[in-house]
């Protein structure tokens, strides 16, 4: 058995890949791996609202048609609109007034999911996917022990979380500041200093962590209801508590 490994700068951070494979193999996992990095830049050459010209930025300014516009911009906003519903209305990727509606909230992890399925699909027996803190993992034996950063000590971890086949993301201000906006204010959100939640699908899993940011204290009653994901949220007094997901502190 093999470990292959690679990072690489896109997307605003860093996206580091960890796949076990067989000797025989790894030169398969290599090209897969090649195949993940050329997907996730696709992704941010078309979604980024950093760069002037995206196809997602020309699609804000009218300058592209909804039906001219590629399939995955198509299927970004559907899916906004599904987790807008989802959420509660709190998630919102026109939060931010002062900026263009931004879905990165949800892109960032669903393309990590998406690497991260290219990797087991090339026959890879586990994968890592970290995305700037949020991780895409699957194993065919065992579970991946995956920290939960301390929102308080950037070299601290709060908690541990086991994953076998899932995805865990956290959304804070403690690395970007008042970057969440609380849609119901209009103003970054306020009361909790991060949210972190585990479920199926990264995608998802990011854009329900964002939502619950967003809500603040209020987040405690509504992750209470999500199926099939749990969250860990820790207070801006430094408490937290586990909705629906077993932790080892």
């Amino acid at each position: 058995m093999r470990e292959v490994r690679r990072a690489e700068d896109v997307m605003g951070t860093t996206v580091s890949m960890l796949a076990h494979v067989e000797t025989s193999d790894a030169e398969r996992i290599e090209g897969s791996m090649d195949d993940a990095i050329a997907w996730l830049h696709e992704v941010d050459d078309r979604f980024t609202t950093y760069r002037p010209g995206s196809e997602w930025l020309r699609y804000c300014a009218g300058q592209v048609a909804a039906a001219d516009v590629h399939p995955d911009v198509r299927h970004v906003l559907a899916r906004v609109v599904e987790l807008g519903s989802e959420t509660r209305g709190a998630f919102r990727i026109d939060a931010d007034p002062s900026r263009p509606p931004d879905p990165a909230a949800f892109v960032k992890g669903w393309a990590v999911q998406r690497a991260a399925d290219i990797l087991v699909g090339a026959g890879a027996s586990a994968v890592c996917v970290n995305g700037g803190g949020d991780v895409a993992a699957w194993r065919l034996h065992g579970a991946w022990r995956v920290g939960i950063q301390d929102p308080f000590d950037r070299s601290a971890v709060r908690a541990v979380v086991d994953v076998d086949c899932g995805a865990v993301a956290t959304s804070g201000a403690y690395e970007r500041g008042g970057h969440v906006f609380d849609p119901r204010t209009g103003g970054p959100a306020e009361g909790l200093a991060s949210v972190t939640v585990v479920g199926p699908d990264l995608g998802t899993a990011d854009a329900y962590a964002t939502a619950a940011f967003a809500l603040g204290p209020d987040a405690r009653a509504w992750l209470r209801t999500l199926d099939g994901y749990g969250a860990y949220i820790v207070d801006e007094q430094g408490s937290a508590e586990a909705i629906g997901l077993a932790v080892a502190c």
